[in-house]
Formats: C-alpha cells, structure tokens, sequence
C-alpha cells in the first residue's frame, strides 16, 4: 500500500483500515489459507494474539532473512532497518517500560516491543506488511517506515505525523491493542456478543451481524473496521468487486500463510452454530460427548471455533471415549490430564475400548504427547473421590476394601484417577466379603452385609460399633443399590451359624443375649464366627440387665423380653441395690428392637396421682399395694409420699387387699412394728390372726428388719398381752410375766390398731 512510480500500478491511498485494493502479497506457501475457513467472528485466538513471547528477536531476524533474498540498491529493507530508540515508561495494565538504545535494529524493536506490551511479534510482522507490505519490500520508502502500521491514518484524513516513525508506529499500535483489551466496551466492536460489521467504508456496501468470540478479533475490527465480502474471499490472494475490503482478510491470509493456523490449530473445535465440540485429528473429527469428557481431554488445549465448512472437510467417527492410540499403535486409557499405556488388548477391552478403530480415538504422536504418561494400567482402579474399582469386559465392579479385592483374586496395586473416568462403563454388583461393616461413601450412613444382604444401620447404632478400618469398607450409593437388602435391621445383634444363642456388639465387646422365656426372640443378623470372635466376650445379657443405649441418657432393666426406663436414678440404685449400678452399654437399634415397657417406679415408696386420692406402696417393679391407713407403711418405717402420672402409676398391678402390718417375704411372715420388719416363728404364726401381706423380694430387700417377735406385746396403753390360740390375754403384773416366761422389755410394742386386730381373751 504504497506509491510504486517505476511502475504502470494504481496510486493506493495509505490509511490504517487497509481497504479498497489488496497489496501485493507473498506467494501462497504450503500451508496457503483456505478461504472457507475465514472466519468473521473469531479471525486470531486470543492466546495467539497476546503471546509476547511468541518470537526471539533472533528467531524475527531470521524470520524477516528468509522473506527477502536481496534488497535494491539503494534502499534499506526491513531485515537490515534500523533506528535509534527512546525509552518509554511502564503504561499501567498495558506495557512494561521500554529501554531504548542508539542503531536498534528492526527486529529488536519487533521482539522487545511485543514482550513489553504483550503482543505477540508474529502479529506484529503480519500487521506491517498488512499495512506497508514492509516485510517482503525491496525498495521500500520512507513514508512506508513512517507509517508502517497505519497508526494514526484515518479513512477520510492523511496521517497524523505525531506518529510517524517505525518505532513510534510499532509502539503506538500495540499500545492501542492493548487499549482495546483493557476496555473492551468503550469501542464500537465488543467481543461476547452480535456486532455489526461493515464490508466497506462505503455503507451502501452493507454489513452483517458477527458474534466476534473474542478480544483479539474485537482489536482487530476496532483498528480496521470491516470485513471481507463474498467476492474479496472468493479471490483470496486478488481482489474482488467495488465492495471488497481487505485490510482483516489479508491480516488472517498472511498470518496462516506464514505461521499456520490463527486459532492455534486446535484439536478441540466447534461452530457457533453447534454446541458440539469435536477432536480433530488426521482426517477424522470425533464428536465430545459430555463436558467431563472435554474436561479431560485439555491437554489438547482450548475449543476453538471454527466455520462449518472446515468441520465438513473431516469425517465423522464414533464418539470420544477414554481409549486413544498413537500413530505407532500405543493405546492408552487417558484422565486427568495423564495417559495410562495398556499392556495388552484385553486390557484395553477390560476398560471398555478394543484394539479396532471403533475401540479408540486415533490422536497424533503430538497430541498424545501433551498428556503426562503414568503407569501401566492395572485391572483394579482406584479414584480420587475414595471408589476402588474391578473392570471386567467393559464393565465396572466397585471393591468394598482391600480384603474384599485380595478375597476376589486381584492384584493388590491399583491407579488412582477420577471417578469420571469410568463413569461410561456401566456398574454391576460391587465385590464385597461377609460379614463386614459398609459406609455409603460421602456419608455417615452404614449398613452391614452379611449372607450377601445389606442390613441397615441407623446412626446411633453405628455410633455404638467398633468400626475399625479393618471392619468397615465404603461404596457408592449405586454401588449399595445392587445388594438386596433385608427387611431386618442391623441392631448390634449377631448370630454365629449354628449356633442358638445371639450376641449383642456393642463397643468392641460382645455379650450372650438371653431370650426370656415367653418373650419374642430378638431379630439377629448372621454373622461369621471369625467376625464376631474379634470381640471380645463380656457376659450375657438378658432378663434383670441394666442396660443403656449410647446415643440417650435413658437407663432400663430388661424385664420379659421388654426394656423398661427407669424413672429415677433412685429406682434404678433402689432396684440394683448398689449406688453403682452394672450399666451396660447397647447400640440404640437393640433398646428400639426389644421394645419399649413400662417405666419402672422406686419400690418401697408410696405414690398417687393428681386425680385420685388412693395412695399406694410400689412393690417391686409390677405391682402396687393400696393404702387404707399411714399406720402399716409407718410401722414398716416407709413415710412421706409422692406424685406419679396415671400413665406411670396405671400399669402397676393391684393386689386384691390393702397393705397390712403382717407382710411375707418368700415363707416367712413378718409384723411391722416401729419401722421395721419382726420375724414370726413358723411354730407362732398362728399367735398372729391378721391378714400378711406378700412382698416382692425387692421391696423387702429395703426394710429393715428388728427383733424378732414372740408371743408378748406391749399396746400404747401400757397393756402386756400373750398371745395364746389366736387371741391376747392381759398380763396384770411382771411376776405373771416372769412365771409364763416372759422378761421385763421381752416384748413387743405394737400401734393400737394392730393390738385391736387380736381379739381379747381372758386374763393370762
């Protein structure tokens, strides 16, 4: 785009847009452009665009040497150009500062000053001849260095002179692309979104809506705002119709002439019309069928777009799996960014791929190469997320733990890679052992499998568990979905085959469970006899127990069959007898699984409800003594009473008489006499004609016991009485007392209604 006066050639104007005439260009080398594969929206990749390493300043020179085999006498070509350059101070978010020197050659100043702005030099290079046709000129002009990159030469206007020089048009252009980037919405084309684009200055020439894909071709359009019209692309290296604009087109011809493709020739590509994403290699394209796929594939660099007609020019093949090939036959399994090589083919069909072109993607060495190699592949895979899998013909088997793995025969080593990975081949039934503990992986939900079913655990049970790594595996939720499960729940009871007797685990020990008789026999889960020896014994359990779950404060006594609460700390000491109860800790699942009793009441305290006046002694843990008088629990040294609901008080069974001053622990009788308990004689009980009441052996444990009683008394009146055939007949004086045996204190005081109990008979 200059003047050539030794030439019969149009007078082109010089302006920045690089329009109306095409320039002359080099000749179309082997990786001439295509003209289908121009394409408006996305003309250079941003990657491409802003490498500011993308050249050396020697590897420029070289480049601009082998452009240009002699320059005319008389003129001074861009490869041996060179000028004295000033320093330039650091532009904030664009270009680092610029150290200028005297006699800088031109290739210098194209390698520093894309390092300093971050532009890349082979953007450079394509721009000044874009521009000046300055890279392959032979006889170029001053005004060419002048104006080099165009910058400052509007359609309608001459050049700005402020910006004449080589130097200050390299600089300045690259500080503008810079500009455009850092504030991609201030200028008339923005990328991310539909723009319209211009095919000429002239408007009548029309536009078109371009989605531009990116910054680098928004620069590009906001430097030189038109594109190519049909007629300009159908004469790609030529100029077309009154219409045609050349300035982006040529840009785009030049750079894939000389550097290849200005996308980066991606091996991931799509059009803007489809979301599909493709693999492109040799002569084939491979549809992507998911992002977790196109997430692994990355090594092959960024998607890309592309025109449909550039899509069309490969065939179609199967789908991207994870098997690939070399061109040298390797076939590896590829995740995460690395390429595992198979060392067979059935191998390769173990992990869902084959050893025929519909088994595996055909890469190029290179693009192979951009994967890190790991090891061999292995049958067994492990993954990241925490699975351990088996692959077998193209299918999966998740591994509930090591022992499991050894137990099935496999090799004990395994890669780790992601879950995504296999997450196409399809999941059978995982491999698993008896008798072992499960955690649903991600979770703290746990089952147990055993007899090949899975038997659900519920929190607090697994709490209770002893669940040491060597017992416990974990699975996917799928995984678990493959094993039956049991109606029956995993509540800590276990059972040995052959055996009749259960044991209940519960932190790490065991204990025999004993059924009581009548009572159902509680759900157990089979287990084998090598699982539960690792606990070690601790006793049985079974009816009397004083048992507790771990996940409550609750505390019960198993009674037939059924845990009941206790209702105070003092029932519970009052019925163990000890202020240190044996309290046994069980998993939660076993207290729910044997059901629920009544809550036990303290024996030997008298209790009512807010809606009945009757008062009652607890007796034992089932029955309830009604009360007719204070006098026979005063005697028995059982005062104060207390409230209870009717729903504790209620099942407490009643005994058919109210409580009396005789009572009867197992056979022997006792009157209750100034608060305690007075053994009778078995040869005296017939002294005694009252009603005696029985006692559970509980409650008789708590009364304390006196003297025995014999057959004198002593009324509140002062009256000594014998007690003779079922009556009691008055002692008038001690020496009666002595000559019938009897001893001064040698009697027993009794309250007056209890002595009105005997009848009178004669004096004695």
């Amino acid at each position: 785009m200059k003047r050539h006066f030794a030439a019969v050639i149009a007078v082109i104007a010089v302006i920045a847009t690089g329009i109306v005439v095409s320039p002359a260009a080099p000749a179309p080398s082997a990786q001439a452009a295509t003209a289908s594969d121009f394409n408006a929206g996305n003309i250079i990749s941003d990657q491409l665009f802003y490498d500011g390493g993308a050249m050396t300043e020697g590897q420029v020179q070289s480049f601009l040497n082998a452009q240009m085999s002699a320059c005319r006498a008389g003129y001074t070509c861009l490869k041996d150009y060179a000028q004295a350059t000033p320093n330039r101070a650091a532009v904030a978010y664009r270009c680092e500062a610029y150290q200028g020197s005297p006699g800088e050659k031109a290739a210098s100043i194209i390698a520093k000053v894309g390092a300093a702005c971050g532009i890349s030099q082979k953007v450079l290079l394509v721009m000044l001849e874009k521009e000046q046709s300055l890279v392959g000129d032979t006889w170029p002009s001053k005004l060419q260095y002048n104006i080099a990159m165009g910058y400052g030469c509007p359609d309608t206007a001459n050049c700005d002179q402020n910006y004449y020089g080589f130097f200050n048009q390299v600089y300045a252009a690259a500080l503008q692309f810079k500009n455009y980037q850092a504030n991609p919405t201030r200028w008339n084309h923005v990328a991310g979104r539909v723009n319209t684009v211009r095919y000429h200055p002239n408007a009548a020439c029309g536009s078109s809506q371009v989605y531009i894909q990116n910054n680098a071709t928004a620069g590009l359009y906001n430097y030189t705002p038109y594109q190519p019209n049909a007629s300009a692309l159908a004469n790609l290296y030529g100029t077309g119709d009154g219409c045609g604009a050349y300035g982006n087109r040529n840009f785009w011809r030049l750079y894939t002439d000389w550097f290849g493709s200005t996308t980066g020739a991606s091996s991931l590509v799509r059009t803007t019309a489809n979301p599909t994403v493709y693999v492109v290699s040799g002569t084939k394209k491979y549809p992507v069928p998911n992002e977790s796929m196109l997430s692994a594939l990355a090594p092959l660099g960024l998607v890309t777009f592309v025109s449909q007609s550039y899509l069309d020019k490969y065939t179609t093949a199967q789908s991207v799996g994870r098997i690939m090939r070399d061109t040298n036959g390797k076939m590896y399994f590829f995740d995460a960014g690395s390429k595992l090589p198979f060392g067979s083919c059935e191998m390769v069909a173990h992990y869902g791929g084959a050893c025929d072109e519909k088994g595996y993607v055909q890469l190029t060495n290179e693009q192979v190469a951009g994967f890190a190699t790991g090891p061999v592949v292995t049958r067994v895979l492990g993954t990241i997320e925490g699975g351990r899998y088996a692959m077998t013909d193209g299918r999966k088997r998740e591994i509930l733990d090591a022992r499991s793995q050894a137990e099935a025969g496999l090799e004990p080593t395994f890669n780790v890679l992601t879950e995504a990975g296999i997450a196409n081949l399809p999941l059978d039934p995982p491999i698993i052992r008896e008798s072992a503990f499960v955690q649903q992986r991600g979770t703290n939900d746990y089952s147990f499998l055993g007899s090949a079913q899975r038997y659900a655990m519920d929190g607090p049970t697994a709490t209770a568990m002893d669940l040491a790594p060597g017992r416990v595996g974990t699975l996917s939720a799928a995984s678990l979905g493959k094993i039956t499960q049991s109606s029956t729940a995993f509540t800590g009871v276990v059972r040995m085959p052959g055996y009749t007797i259960s044991s209940v685990l519960s932190n790490g020990l065991r204990y025999d469970w004993q059924d009581a008789p009548g009572a159902k026999v509680l759900p157990f889960v089979p287990a084998s006899q090598e699982f539960v020896g690792a606990y070690p014994m601790r006793g049985a359990l079974g009816q009397n127990s004083i048992i507790k779950s771990s996940s409550e404060a609750s505390v019960y006594l198993v009674d037939a069959g059924l845990a009941r609460k206790f209702s105070s700390w003092t029932a519970l000491t009052t019925i163990a007898g000890t202020t240190s109860p044996p309290i046994v800790s069980v998993p939660q699942g076993l207290v729910t699984t044997i059901g629920k009793g009544t809550a036990i009441l303290t024996p030997g305290t008298l209790l009512r409800t807010v809606t009945s006046p009757k008062l009652y002694l607890i007796d034992g843990t089932g029955s309830k003594i009604l009360l007719s008088t204070f006098g026979p629990s005063n005697e028995m040294g059982i005062t104060g009473w207390d409230y209870a609901s009717d729903a504790e008080l209620a099942p407490y069974a009643t005994t058919n008489a109210p409580l009396s001053y005789g009572v009867q622990c197992g056979t022997q009788r006792y009157i209750a006499s100034g608060g305690s308990l007075h053994a009778v004689a078995e040869a005296d009980a017939a002294l005694w004609p009252i009603a005696f009441t029985p006692l559970s052996d509980i409650t008789c444990k708590l009364l304390k016991k006196g003297t025995a009683a014999g057959k004198f008394i002593r009324t509140p009146d002062g009256r000594i009485s014998l007690l003779e055939g079922g009556q009691k007949r008055s002692i008038l004086t001690f020496e009666r007392l002595a000559e019938l045996g009897g001893t001064y204190g040698g009697w027993l005081d009794v309250p007056a209604d209890l002595g009105a109990q005997v009848p009178a008979g004669p004096n004695a």
